[in-house]
């Protein structure tokens, strides 16, 4: 099957095939502002590491960036690369994240989009959070969600850098013409750009892509398309 051009779509439309029968193998999603809200957590975090290292608070542009980037380049992106940027990045490895997951708020559909597809695909988590990946999904019970989580710390390049892809795509023995990978941010698209899989952007219609999607319940309908189709009834082979 031919990849599918990005370009803009009408996500109140009738629901687009963007797969044969039976596909996607794969549904990759990226984790802050896809599978959750995050924003506020995250502007927690970092201002409270700017107030230790006495510095200002997030400026709106700053908050944009450490939204889509892994710790270490935020933290390098706020602190330059002195003597600040390791003292941070130690102090960081000494906080406890849990404190800041009561500032998440997971999106809405969210289980009922993994319980569809569970059965019927693999289902992998690729994000540039690292230490604190672990913790989060299971403050939300989203431990034995996900078949496969491959974070920054799990990578030696994070996102938008192929490498968290393409462990996914070895790992299900799979062409990125048959992944479809949720995100929200440029640097998702950007590795979508470089790896080839197929781009749903979630809440965000200035990202080139694939299809545009306004929330979870959408996305299970263009997927439904070809997932439930009778060519998906097959037993998944196991990676």
């Amino acid at each position: 099957m031919k990849p599918v051009t990005p370009r803009v779509l009408d996500s109140l439309s009738a629901p687009k095939v963007l797969f044969e029968p039976g596909l996607p193998r794969v549904v990759v999603f990226d984790c802050d502002g896809v599978l959750f809200d995050s924003r506020e957590a995250n502007v927690r975090f970092y201002n409270l590491v700017m107030e230790r290292f006495g510095r200002p608070p997030l400026r709106p542009d700053q908050v944009d960036y450490i939204h889509m980037h892994s710790a270490r380049e935020s933290l390098e992106y706020l602190l330059g690369s002195g003597s600040d940027l390791e003292a941070a990045w130690a102090f960081c490895q000494g906080l406890d994240f849990r404190i800041f997951n009561r500032y998440l708020k997971k999106e809405p559909g969210l289980d009922e989009l993994l319980r569809y597809l569970k059965p019927r695909c693999r289902v992998a988590l690729a994000t540039n959070r690292t230490v604190s990946t672990q913790d989060l999904l299971a403050s939300f019970h989203l431990d034995t969600a996900f078949d496969l989580v491959v974070t920054a710390a799990d990578v030696t390049h994070p996102k938008p850098h192929p490498e968290s892809m393409e462990k996914i795509l070895k790992a299900f023995g799979v062409p990125p013409q048959q992944v479809l990978f949720v995100g929200d941010s440029p640097v998702d698209a950007l590795l979508a750009q470089n790896t080839g899989v197929v781009f749903a952007a979630y809440k965000n219609p200035s990202l080139s892509a694939h299809i545009h999607v306004p929330s979870f319940d959408v996305l299970q309908a263009h997927l439904a398309k070809t997932l439930d189709s009778a060519a998906c009834h097959r037993v998944l082979a196991t990676p």
